[in-house]
């Protein structure tokens, strides 16, 4: 049905958009809409690194289409190395199902998803641009009003999942412990090392680099631990450049092609390790684990399972240690702009990972 789409959402046509919306796909239908004319133009170019993005705006046939003008379209990456990422994770069916059966269920500010495609390798969003909202400038970092912010939206998005075992309508979610995911992993890891290392090596220290060795081959013990606590739905890119703020303090979030069961503070420890400047993450670190396991209780997470979270926050920079190795030793850095911002993301790491000691937890493994 859309294995002749053009692979370049800029290329979309003002067809290919009448049949996006009047079919739906896996989204509502819209039958009868006709789009006039559309323009695009290329959108997050450097941080949008398994997906694709276009801004588009449509003019309707009829004026009276009961329709917004602006919308995103986000197709698969086109880089190669981000499509054999993507590819492992399964990362475009995950976030299709997310739009068609999770994202009714969650209290997270999503945009409307008007049309969703997936067939093979080729897949199709559009969703509503929730412009004038931004995305936050992970280059930049988070400020201390956007870290609070996205921490109890966090905690608001892993509440209601929190220890509860997954029913049919989550039946689709992958878990960090399903089976095979940490073998295949792990052998990914392993064979990114040399690649990460001669990439990135000289900009991480040492004491890092030697936890991040460590730590590989141990990830089966790593998962074991971590499934013995409660899993939640996790976002596994929760990110500056997938948040877009309102003018008002609110938060939408977007991009949910690594959704899946895991240990919530997987995604404390990516947001608050990568996000933030290295001396604003040592000033409200401990504010912000605080804010994020007090939102949790205050929305029905027994404090009970909330007492560990600290230590699974420290151990969770190992586990990052290693994605990014993987992720990053894969995809491409087509400027500097994306170059900065990956060693930016990994050197904060390296430093919370430090800050922490988390290379103690190897020995647990």
């Amino acid at each position: 049905m859309i294995q002749d789409f053009p692979d370049d959402p800029t290329q979309l046509d003002g067809d290919h958009l009448t049949f996006l919306f009047n079919d739906g796909g896996l989204a509502s239908a819209n039958p009868g809409v006709e789009v006039a004319s559309v323009t695009t133009e290329p959108l997050a170019a450097g941080s949008a690194f398994l997906g694709s993005l276009a801004s588009i705006e449509v003019t309707w046939a009829d004026s009276a289409t009961q329709l917004p003008t602006r919308f995103v379209a986000k197709l698969p990456t086109q880089d190669p190395g981000g499509r054999t990422v993507g590819a492992m994770l399964n990362v475009w069916a995950r976030e299709a199902q997310f739009y068609a059966r999770l994202a009714p269920l969650i209290t997270t500010s999503v945009p409307t998803c008007r049309a969703n495609f997936i067939e093979g390798d080729k897949a199709i969003l559009i969703l509503d641009d929730l412009y004038p909202a931004s995305p936050g400038d992970q280059l930049k970092g988070a400020s201390s009003d956007e870290a609070h912010v996205a921490v109890e939206a966090l905690a608001q998005l892993h509440a209601p999942f929190w220890n509860k075992p997954s029913n049919s309508a989550l039946d689709w979610v992958p878990g960090i412990d399903g089976p095979g995911v940490v073998e295949g992993l792990g052998q990914a890891m392993a064979s990114s090392l040399p690649r990460f290392v001669a990439r990135f090596g000289d900009v991480l220290p040492d004491q890092g680099l030697e936890w991040l060795h460590a730590f590989v081959p141990l990830l089966g013990g790593w998962q074991r631990e971590l499934i013995s606590k409660p899993l939640t739905i996790t976002h596994a890119d929760y990110r500056l450049a997938n948040m877009l703020f309102g003018s008002n303090g609110d938060i939408s979030v977007i991009d949910w092609q690594t959704a899946m069961f895991s240990g919530g503070a997987t995604d404390l420890s990516f947001f608050l390790a990568t996000n933030l400047m290295v001396e604003t993450r040592r000033t409200l670190e401990e504010e912000l684990i605080a804010t994020y396991v007090d939102t949790l209780i205050g929305h029905g997470v027994n404090p009970s399972e909330t007492v560990a979270i600290r230590e699974d926050y420290e151990q969770a920079h190992l586990w990052w240690m290693g994605m990014l190795a993987n992720n990053l030793s894969n995809i491409e850095t087509p400027d500097d702009e994306s170059r900065q911002l990956f060693e930016a993301m990994l050197t904060r790491l390296y430093s919370a990972a430090l800050d922490a000691n988390s290379g103690r937890f190897l020995t647990n493994y």
